[in-house]
């Protein structure tokens, strides 16, 4: 069904947006359910709406690409350079790079001459490693290493979920490079604030035997890993006070309502621990989390487009530059 964009105040959305998020009590043993993304070596269920768009290969770009980061492990990515700033798109949890929403950003940066860049991440898709071994600071890490060695330049980060939380940490790191944030019902601490206080003992127990195990969240079956969770705790955001996230950037989040895994007044918490006052914050009325049908791309794509267009890249070398 079409979504329309539900403006609220924030003393409107902390009075009424406990509103239930349908988070259900979350158990290894769901069968019916069908796990979003598995580790590495299986295939992401998350369909792609878009065919193949056969952008033009560079000499420096193209799909299927691999990088190698610091300790000799590949990355697989896709990059199309072209003009600056280049978006760079970072997946949910249990995502590989090939999403319904990285190819709605792909599309929408071939016809507008825009670089694109998206990654697997570390034990996810067709990069090295094992899932249980990716954590928060693996794809920040990852992520930097990629725009200092292959972007080379400024970037706008999108982030769906997970890769919200990284999003906003490689801001943290890299002020300079980093012009925007758009966050799709971004979630960091979801691991500490959300999933853990309902997870069963039994599954505790499983996740710490085995290193992970798979787990209900909302309606879909994730994947999560001791190390993952263990991470988190040093990468936590959300628990300063105003302004405590040394974020200057322009900021544009989307929260769905009808969220069933993170509370929608969840957006207004990140709205307000980030230092930059230039944060708008938009609500799908009937949004649930994955926010992927074409009014939530035409949303991204617009807060993409206008993050872009406030950004001047100044040629130095130009004899018309001051």
């Amino acid at each position: 069904c079409s979504q329309a964009s539900a403006f609220l105040s924030a003393p409107q959305l902390l009075k009424s947006a406990v509103a239930p998020h349908n988070l259900k009590s979350l158990s290894s043993r769901a069968p019916e359910a069908q796990a979003l993304h598995a580790p590495r070596g299986l295939r992401g269920t998350e369909v792609a709406r878009s065919p193949a768009l056969g952008l033009k290969m560079t000499e420096k770009g193209g799909r299927g690409l691999s990088f190698e980061s610091e300790d000799g492990s590949n990355i697989a990515y896709d990059f199309y350079p072209a003009q600056r700033p280049t978006v760079v798109y970072l997946p949910a949890l249990n995502q590989t790079r090939h999403g319904s929403k990285s190819f709605a950003l792909q599309t929408w940066a071939k016809r507008n001459n825009q670089g694109f860049l998206t990654a697997d991440y570390y034990g996810c898709g067709r990069s090295d490693g094992e899932y249980k071994d990716g954590t928060i600071t693996r794809w920040m890490e990852d992520t930097i290493a990629l725009l200092d060695k292959v972007i080379k330049g400024p970037v706008i980060l999108v982030g769906a979920g997970v890769g919200g939380w990284v999003a906003m940490h490689i801001a943290v790191q890299k002020p300079d490079v980093v012009k925007g944030i758009v966050g799709i019902a971004a979630d960091p601490d979801f691991t500490t604030d959300i999933v853990l206080p309902e997870l069963d003992d039994a599954t505790k127990d499983k996740i710490a035997k085995d290193g992970m195990a798979e787990i209900m969240w909302g309606l879909n079956q994730y994947t999560l890993s001791q190390k993952l969770i263990d991470d988190a705790e040093g990468m936590l955001l959300l628990r300063g006070g105003p302004k405590s996230v040394p974020i200057k950037c322009p900021v544009r989040l989307i929260q769905g309502l009808g969220d069933e895994e993170i509370p929608p007044n969840r957006a207004l918490k990140i709205s307000e621990v980030i230092e930059t006052e230039d944060v708008i914050v938009t609500y799908a009325k009937y949004g649930g989390h994955i926010l992927d049908d074409e009014e939530d791309f035409r949303r991204m794509t617009t807060m993409v487009a206008e993050i872009a267009a406030d950004y001047y890249d100044y040629d130095l070398t130009s004899p018309t530059s001051g």
